[in-house]
This record gives C-alpha cells, sequence and structure tokens, in this order.
C-alpha cells in the first residue's frame, strides 16, 4: 500500500513529457509572439525615420520650387543637398542618391523624382491621356532600405506642386509680320513650345512695326501695327480672340519708315497707355488708355516745346507706380522727355527742348528709357550728333538732372539704342551701334557707369547701318542673377555673349547661335516668372534661308534650343524695321 501511495503522490514519466511539450508550446509560442513584436516595432521605428526622411525630401523640391519655378524641371533618380554658402536646397546629381545612416551594413537611400502633370478637358489629373499642365509637377521622395538581407523596404510620398506666384496676367506671346502681308500672325507659348501660327485681324498695309504687350492681372494682351500706309492699329487679345483693331491715327506712308507710337501697360492698375503720332505733321502727341473694356478718347499733349514732326516714341513702365516715362525724337533732331502719373502728362519741370542736336540720323531709333527697378529712377538716353556721345538725364519722382554726357569707344554717330533693366536691381545695360556698325556697350550700376575697358568692342562691322541688329536682355532666372545676353547679326552668322556682373572680365567669349544665319534684327524677352529667355530672330533677304524663327534659353542654362522656323520666307529688304516683337505679363 505504501508504494502504491507514492506512485500517487508522484507524477509519472509520461506526465512529466507531456508537461515538457506542453511548456515549450506555450514557449515557443510566447518567443514568436515577442520576436514577432519586436519585428513590427522595429520596422515601425525604421518606417518612421524613413518616412521622416522622405518628407524631408518633399519639403526641399518645394523649397527648391519656392526658388524658381524653372527649378523643378523633369528628372529621376535625383538627390539633394545643401549649400554650404547659402544654406538653401539644390539637386545633387552626383551621387545620384541621399543616404542616411540606418546600420553599419546598411543606410536609407532617397531619390527625388519630378515629372510632368497632364490634365483632361475638365482640368483633373490624369495618369494617361490629357494635356500637359505647364504650371504643375508631380514630385516623388523615394527612401529605400533593407530591414534584413531578403527583405527590402521602402516609403513613397508624393505631391503635387503649382506655380502659385505666376502673374494670372496675359500670355507669353510672340507677333511677327511677313514679306507683303497686312496681316500680323502670332503664336502663344505653353510652357515649353509654341503654338502652331495663328493670324491676328488685318490691319491697313505691309507692318513694318509691331509693338506687343500683355497684361499683369487680365488674360490680355495688347498689339499695336504700323503699316506701309501709315495706320497706327491697335486690337485687343482677350484670351481667346482678337478683337476689331482700332485705328489711332494715319501718319501718312512717308512717316511709316520710323516708329511713332508705343504702348505700355500701367503696373499697379494695368492700365495699357498708348502714345501716338496723330496726323502727319504734328509735333505734338495723342494718348489714349485701355481699361480692359474700352478705350478712352484721344487727347493731345501739346506740352512738348519741339516743332519738329515725331519721328520716335519709347515709353517705359516704373516697376513701383503707374508711372510711364515717355522719350520723343522729332525731325529735327530734337530729344524731349514726359511722365505720365497715372492721371496726366508732367513735364517733370523742363519746359524746353532738352537738346537741340541729337543724332542727325532721324531714321534710327537713337533714344530710349527704362527705369531702375528697386529705386523706381526713370533713366532717358540718346545718341547726339557728336561721334561717340551720348547724353542722358534721371527723374527721381521729384527732379529731373541735367544733360550728362557719356562717352563710348567707336568711331561713327550713335544710331540704334538700347537700355535694359535688371531685375530686382538698379543696374542698367546700355548697347549702341554706331554709324560704322560698331556694336558697344556700357553698364549703369546706380550711380555711375563702369568703365570702357569693361566694354570691348563687339563687333566692327554688324549687318548693316539700316537696321537695328542687336538686342539686349537681362537674365531672369533665379539661378543667374547679374547676367545679361546681347545677340547680335553681323554680316554671315547671329553672335551672341553672356555679361556677369561682378566678373574680372565680365563679357565672356563671343559664339555663334545654333542654327544661325545672316540676320537683320533680333527681338530678345525675359519671362519673369520661369526664367525662359526667347530670342525671335528676322533674317536678312540675302541669308541663305531668309527666315524668321525664334530660338529659346530654358532652364538657367547657357545653351539656346536649336533653330525653330515660325515663317519660311521670304523676308523684307532693307530696312527690315521692327517685324517680331515678344511679350510676357
Amino acid at each position: 500500500m505504501k508504494y502504491i501511495k507514492l506512485l500517487q503522490s508522484g507524477f509519472s514519466v509520461i506526465e512529466v513529457i507531456l508537461a515538457a511539450a506542453i511548456f515549450m508550446v506555450f514557449a515557443s509560442a510566447a518567443v514568436i509572439v515577442t520576436l514577432g513584436g519586436y519585428n513590427t516595432n522595429r520596422l515601425g521605428a525604421e518606417e518612421t525615420v524613413a518616412t521622416q526622411f522622405a518628407a524631408e525630401g518633399i519639403e526641399a523640391a518645394k523649397s527648391i520650387k519656392n526658388q524658381a519655378y524653372s527649378n523643378l524641371s523633369n528628372t529621376s533618380g535625383i538627390g539633394l543637398k545643401r549649400n554650404a554658402t547659402t544654406g538653401v536646397w539644390e539637386w545633387q546629381t552626383s551621387p545620384p542618391n541621399n543616404t542616411l545612416i540606418h546600420n553599419i551594413s546598411d543606410n536609407y537611400s532617397r531619390e527625388i523624382k519630378v515629372e510632368d502633370v497632364n490634365r483632361d478637358a475638365s482640368g483633373n489629373i490624369v495618369s494617361t491621356g490629357g494635356t500637359t499642365d505647364p504650371d504643375t509637377k508631380k514630385v516623388t521622395s523615394t527612401v529605400s532600405w533593407n530591414f534584413n538581407a531578403a527583405r527590402p523596404e521602402s516609403v513613397v510620398l508624393t505631391t503635387y506642386l503649382s506655380d502659385w506666384s505666376k502673374p494670372l496676367g496675359g500670355p507669353i506671346m510672340m507677333a511677327y509680320s511677313k514679306t507683303t502681308d497686312n496681316t500680323p500672325y502670332y503664336r502663344t507659348w505653353n510652357g515649353s513650345s509654341w503654338s502652331t501660327e495663328a493670324p491676328a485681324l488685318t490691319v491697313g498695309g505691309n507692318i513694318n512695326y509691331i509693338v506687343l504687350k500683355s497684361a499683369r492681372t487680365r488674360n490680355e494682351a495688347i498689339l499695336g501695327t504700323l503699316d506701309s500706309s501709315g495706320n497706327i492699329y491697335v486690337q485687343i487679345w482677350d484670351g481667346t480672340s482678337w478683337g476689331i483693331p482700332t485705328l489711332m491715327a494715319n501718319v501718312g506712308s512717308a512717316n511709316a519708315i520710323t516708329r511713332s507710337f508705343d504702348i505700355e501697360y500701367e503696373k499697379n492698375s494695368d492700365r495699357a497707355v498708348i502714345a501716338y503720332l496723330p496726323t502727319p505733321t504734328s509735333a505734338d502727341f495723342d494718348y489714349r488708355y485701355w481699361d480692359g473694356s474700352v478705350w478712352s478718347a484721344p487727347e493731345t499733349v501739346t506740352a512738348p516745346p519741339t516743332t519738329g514732326l515725331i519721328k520716335w516714341i519709347e515709353v517705359a513702365q516704373n516697376p513701383l507706380s503707374n508711372e510711364i516715362a515717355l522719350i520723343l525724337f522729332d525731325a529735327n533732331s530734337d530729344i524731349y522727355g514726359m511722365v505720365w502719373n497715372g492721371a496726366s502728362w508732367d513735364t517733370m519741370g523742363v519746359t524746353t527742348i532738352w537738346h537741340t542736336s541729337a543724332s542727325t540720323e532721324i531714321t534710327r531709333k537713337a533714344i530710349a528709357v527704362a527705369y531702375e527697378q528697386t529705386s523706381g529712377r526713370a533713366m532717358f538716353i540718346w545718341a547726339t550728333s557728336t561721334t561717340r556721345t551720348q547724353n542722358y538725364r534721371i527723374w527721381n519722382g521729384v527732379s529731373l538732372t541735367a544733360n550728362t554726357t557719356l562717352t563710348i569707344a567707336g568711331g561713327g554717330l550713335g544710331q540704334w539704342v538700347k537700355l535694359v533693366s535688371r531685375p530686382n536691381s538698379n543696374e542698367l545695360m546700355y548697347g549702341m551701334q554706331n554709324s560704322g556698325a560698331d556694336l558697344l556697350t556700357r553698364r549703369w550700376s546706380d550711380s555711375a557707369w563702369d568703365g570702357p575697358s569693361l566694354h570691348p568692342e563687339h563687333d566692327a562691322s554688324t549687318e548693316t547701318t539700316e537696321s537695328m541688329d542687336f538686342d539686349l536682355v537681362w537674365e531672369t532666372h533665379a539661378a543667374n542673377p547679374g547676367k545679361a545676353w546681347l545677340m547680335w547679326g553681323n554680316g554671315s552668322s547671329i553672335s551672341k555673349k553672356q555679361w556677369t556682373t561682378g566678373a574680372p572680365t565680365p563679357w565672356g567669349s563671343t559664339s555663334t547661335l545654333t542654327g544661325s544665319d545672316d540676320t537683320s534684327f533680333i527681338r530678345l524677352k525675359a519671362d519673369p516668372s520661369s526664367g525662359a529667355i526667347f530670342a525671335g530672330i528676322y533674317e536678312s533677304p540675302s541669308s541663305a534661308t531668309d527666315d524668321i524663327w525664334e530660338s529659346r534659353l530654358t532652364g538657367g542654362g547657357t545653351t539656346w534650343s536649336a533653330k525653330n522656323i515660325i515663317w519660311g520666307g521670304p523676308t523684307f529688304g532693307t530696312s527690315v524695321f521692327f517685324r517680331v516683337d515678344i511679350s510676357t505679363p
């Protein structure tokens, strides 16, 4: 009995084995649950780090976009870096990835992809079909890492970035005149290419001069033309079509060889003001303004003391107010200027002729006016009848300086002149083509002209003195502050060079424009939003192809696009007048 009681008070071998097995089952399950929980927690922690790293990539892309929307060019697998000097984000192309330490054998690797966005007819974003939206980009930030050798992981974040800073205004547009046609033609820019050619409305005769401007706050453009019959017409683009042309004046066919009108928008109100010669014999000018709906009645400005027939008018927009500056050049080689204050034309306190011996070649545009962009001061400049001598005056909103002399190298009288403003700066660049076919430049710093040693003669034999064979433009791309372009025809090709403010030798070397040919007129225009620069080229009738074409510079680079023919010729003989213009809002 005692033996039996002992067996009853203990565990049998089978029970011990069974208990051990049960324990192992529960223990293994506990281990699995514990390990699973550890892996889940580890993966969650790693995903959190990866998500934050990817989110930083999205925020950095936004920062790059905010510097300039044009920085969002399409790319795949690009990385990011912080500029050591400025601290701002930039794209990093080599190495292509960004990394963040994960463990001793593996890192988080980040890549950014920027691609186009397409929208359907209702404006919805679509993955296939639709039309490319030039003002929206899709940005994808991908972070990859290895959870273990057999388990790669990744986090992908996507956002859409738009060009919210783009002015809600008129189009980027090109207008041009063909050889013997009384219809101006135009194309619009969609952010990546020019539209197909379309006609504006017919005017009186073969078009000699074109002035094209785009509104800042309305989807509107205004096109002014002076034709060979002497008609000055203006027509309005409303975003869809052109309105019936308004005849401003007929100045007679004999006066159709000089541009006796000009157009500019007031900066704040966005009204368009046109100043023009009203009759074939007038020494005074008329003006009208367009408020987005109707034209005001014409009014004559009798204040100018000049007595000769007005040959040239040029106007410029004040970047800080509704003021518009005007300079005129008459048949007596007299110079005078005024400013529009938003309500009337002001003499700036000077009621006598500014200069009675300007350039003797009255069929050349020897006048120019431009504003310093931060001070709002206007500079008026003109070539005189003295070799190498230019005169200028500055209006500061209160008073006008006396005539001051600028002497430029070269052996002839100034004939064709251009003055352009650097964005967000008081710098100006002056270009002059003289009677000896020399091409010369000088730069205004905001208080003085720089020395001639920085401006070697660009060319001693431009295409022809009968036409304005050159143009100047400042860069507007955020990556190229202080840079400007000079482009000109020199009898065999189109040449170009770039200026860099502050460089020991600011003008770079001369090079030939891609696909270039002999040319008689060039129009340059920079888009303040994207930083793209457009060149409208009017070839000489004696060139190999005698076309009208365009080239462009985008993305802040230095490589101009290949020749893109917009009219396959023939072109007009000398003088070619101003038969191409480009506008931006």
